[in-house]
């Protein structure tokens, strides 16, 4: 690996989890002696994995939100702007007020909610994927006094697989506690086939754990549409589930700046290399749920990546030390 000695400027663009664990492990490791900039359109790192509790009213948003200035302690300049366009041939990023050229560049802009590509979406359903709709959802349970419940899963790629599946057992415990749930009947679908196999494999006791708490499940369900005044999820062959409370994942899409720039080129996200997490461009990376990997859209992936590729860079820039390979523990 080839000893770079000149003032490096890194660029990482997301404050999500794998852009602050990235940006905090290369100013520790670089110190002053090299430019580390994380950008974000928020001033604040919103811990995602703990929407769901601000769905049950158990977390208030406060509770889950961090100012980005806290990294400024570790050597990193924090620039909170919305990211107009990458240009990866002039190694240039254009935000609102300024345009940064960068020696390496760290994609970790996530993926975007896009309720609007399923028809009725926006009109019929509540989801725990953004902040401001837990809140709403948070809402809606609360005045919430008995009906079918529908919590379902879209086609395409969505952040944290496993969300849902604990999203019915959640609402389960949540309308038990309240005193409600004979009058609350709880529904799940999703696109997955019915599990088979042993007991003790997780898909199979996810399934025998729902119908233990008396949640219908209802697999190889594919949504059309959603039809906001019969308030029923249209499934492929007239197979459609009625609801009068809807909490379905939104489909989720990389963000349009990626799309625009070229560098997002699946629904999945950014192609890379799975060893080192390298673009089509030698000096631009991707991690976590923007990167098209063979891995959970899950914060713990997004952690794990950046906390390689911050490392490698490190040796990279500093020469000093080995590279390490990438070993994903959860998939």
């Amino acid at each position: 690996m080839q000893l770079l000695t000149r003032r490096k400027k890194i660029v990482i663009l997301g404050g999500g989890c794998g852009g602050v664990v990235a940006a905090t492990q290369l100013g520790r490791k670089l110190g002053a002696d090299h430019d580390v900039i994380l950008v974000d359109r928020r001033p604040d790192h919103i811990f995602m994995p703990a929407f769901l509790f601000i769905m049950l009213g158990e977390r208030q948003p406060r509770d889950i939100s961090r100012s980005l200035k806290i990294l400024e302690k570790r050597n990193v300049k924090i620039i909170q702007s919305e990211i107009l366009n990458i240009d990866p041939s002039r190694q240039e990023v254009s935000l609102e007020k300024e345009k940064i050229n960068y020696d390496y560049l760290i994609v970790s802009l996530g993926l975007q909610t896009r309720p609007d590509l399923v028809p009725g979406f926006a009109e019929s359903s509540q989801h725990p994927w953004e902040m401001e709709s837990a809140v709403r959802l948070r809402d809606s349970l609360a005045n919430f006094r008995g009906g079918r419940v529908v919590v379902g899963i879209p086609l395409g790629p969505y952040r944290c697989p496993p969300a849902p599946y604990e999203a019915q057992w959640m609402l389960d415990g949540y309308f038990r506690q309240k005193g409600i749930r004979d009058r609350v009947q709880l529904e799940f679908f999703t696109r997955e086939a019915e599990p088979t196999g042993e007991a003790h494999e997780p898909v199979v006791w996810m399934d025998a754990e729902s119908k233990r708490r008396n949640i219908k499940q209802n697999y190889e369900f594919v949504v059309r549409a959603i039809d906001p005044e019969k308030k029923v999820v249209q499934g492929l062959y007239n197979y459609n589930i009625p609801f009068d409370l809807l909490v379905m994942v939104p489909p989720h899409r990389p963000a349009q700046v990626l799309l625009d720039s070229g560098l997002a080129d699946t629904e999945s996200g950014i192609r890379v290399d799975y060893d080192t997490l390298q673009t089509k461009w030698d000096n631009v990376y991707a991690i976590g749920d923007c990167a098209d990997m063979p891995a959970s859209k899950a914060g713990g992936v997004a952690h794990q990546e950046a906390d390689v590729l911050a490392h490698n860079l490190a040796v990279e820039i500093t020469g000093k030390g080995r590279p390490v390979d990438l070993w994903l523990h959860t998939i």
